[in-house]
């Protein structure tokens, strides 16, 4: 079964806070659902800019604000939410979501850990592609495996 914008839940790490700043700890076993084969971060982005406008079809996402305020915009073909993350916070996204990311502070930071590797034939580009895929495996899932 595909997940909807319903199924997303922002997490809240614990923050150790003093006088020389705050650390966050991450124990990746722990605080990220999958294995981590992929990582990268997005920085100086203008404030009101946006990243990422596209979907997966296999790679699982977990965002993790750094710094700063980042909306998680997200779109499952029906319904749409958004999400802000502040320092601290992260969001897992299943596959077959459309997300974008708006920075809404300067000095925002976005980390990204994936399961998978970049695979340009893993993206949906763009809103319909999102509907028309899952659509696809909709209806797949709809049908007896040729195994049966």
């Amino acid at each position: 079964m595909l997940s909807t914008v319903d199924d997303l839940k922002p997490v809240a790490f614990r923050l150790f806070s003093d006088q020389r700043g705050v650390l966050v700890p991450i124990e990746l076993p722990q605080s990220i659902p999958f294995k981590v084969m992929r990582f990268f971060w997005v920085f100086d982005v203008p404030v009101g800019g946006a990243r990422g406008s596209h979907g997966h079809k296999a790679c699982q996402q977990y965002m993790i604000c750094a710094a700063g305020s980042v909306r998680v915009e997200a779109y499952d073909g029906h319904a749409e939410r958004s999400i802000v993350l502040t320092a601290g916070q992260a969001l897992h996204v299943p596959p077959a979501l459309f997300t974008t990311e708006r920075y809404d502070m300067p000095g925002s930071v976005l980390m990204v850990f994936c399961d998978r590797l970049y695979e340009l034939d893993d993206y949906l580009n763009d809103r319909d592609a999102l509907v028309a895929y899952r659509q696809k495996v909709s209806m797949s899932a709809g049908l007896p495996s040729s195994s049966e």
